[in-house]
């Protein structure tokens, strides 16, 4: 569809502006997702992507032109209920999909920290959004798409953090931008760790896809991933019962604070890819997930006010993020379908 349509032309053709985009809601009603609630954004430009209230406003399937972008795991969504906050259990819940959060006051390996005992990546992504709405307003000639939500976490003598969520995008667009303010509605200082968990998946991540970030250090995680460091940036077919390699990047951002981070799907064709781009003054870190075995082919695209090294680490290290009562941060990033040679040479570029 041309993006030059006028508002006017556009809706003379058609009887509801859902034949060329726009927001719904629908309900899971099948196995560990019965019950889990989900809001379609759909573009005329080709992107779709299903975000989940019940589960942090987090993103579970994400599409351009019915080619998916996302890995999605093996147990799809799960709702809330069966969330475990122990150990390594997160895993059991993990949806992959384009996006899942970790925070908000911890986030990376489990372990204790001040007497908590503290499970995988944290809770933000297991729980459900309230003042959940969307909007379809239209800005001239394009329509834009609005998505909101908030996610509390608290407990009693504990905590009392406030995620408040937007997503856009717009009729035209190939795009989606994700802003979330975090409060401390609580009365005493308290730990801050959010990590964005993308994950990008076949047939946009294939063996001979390739990433083009401004970086200037990847630190390994391990062992293993150093001895492959050198090629954080290339793919390769899966393979089976492969590690995972993690990396810790250092990154150049531009004069406004920002990094942009481009996953082409084949580098020899560079005609097809996806670039995200966040704001550095509050999202530092930069963490890359590269999973290639059989059944896990995926990569983490991370960006964080953390390492994944837990809370004690980062307590023990002087590098563990906070926010007094009353203070609030904002994070910023923005999702970009590139379609196109012209597309993908700008981004890289940038």
């Amino acid at each position: 569809m041309q993006s030059t349509f006028h508002k006017d032309d556009l809706l003379s053709q058609v009887g509801r502006l859902s034949q060329l985009g726009g927001v719904s809601s629908f309900i899971c009603n099948d196995g560990r997702s019965k019950g889990t609630s989900a809001v379609r954004v759909k573009t005329a430009a080709g992107l779709e992507f299903w975000v989940i209230p019940d589960r942090g406003m987090d993103i579970y399937e994400a599409s351009y032109r019915g080619q998916s972008l996302s890995w999605l795991s093996p147990q799809g969504i799960v709702h809330p209920a069966y969330f475990s906050n122990y150990g390594i259990e997160w895993l059991k819940t993990f949806s992959g999909g384009l996006l899942t959060t970790c925070g908000l006051s911890t986030a990376g390996v489990p372990g204790e920290d001040t007497g908590e005992q503290l499970g995988l990546h944290g809770p933000i992504a297991a729980t459900p959004a309230e003042h959940v709405n969307w909007i379809e307003n239209w800005d001239g000639d394009d329509c834009r798409f609005t998505v909101k939500g908030a996610m509390r976490e608290s407990s009693v003598h504990g905590w009392n953090l406030l995620m408040e969520r937007t997503i856009t995008t717009s009729l035209h667009s190939t795009a989606l931008e994700i802003t979330d303010t975090v409060t401390n509605e609580g009365f005493r200082e308290t730990p801050l760790m959010l990590l964005y968990h993308i994950n990008l998946g076949y047939p946009l991540l294939t063996p001979k896809s390739k990433i083009y970030a401004p970086s200037t250090h990847a630190d390994p995680a391990t062992d293993f991933a150093r001895e492959s460091a050198d090629t954080w940036s290339n793919f390769e077919a899966p393979v089976r019962h492969q590690q995972e390699r993690v990396y810790f990047h250092t990154m150049q951002p531009n004069a406004q604070n920002e990094v942009t981070v481009v996953l082409v799907q084949d580098d020899s064709k560079k005609d097809f890819g996806l670039a995200l781009t966040y704001n550095t003054e509050n999202l530092p870190e930069f963490v890359q997930w590269k999973m290639t075995g059989e059944n896990h082919f995926v990569l983490g695209l991370e960006p964080s006010n953390c390492r994944t090294m837990g809370r004690a680490w980062h307590r023990q290290h002087g590098r563990l993020q906070s926010l007094k009562p009353g203070e609030q941060k904002t994070f910023r990033m923005r999702l970009q379908v590139l379609d196109g040679a012209d597309a993908l040479s700008t981004a890289i570029q940038s």
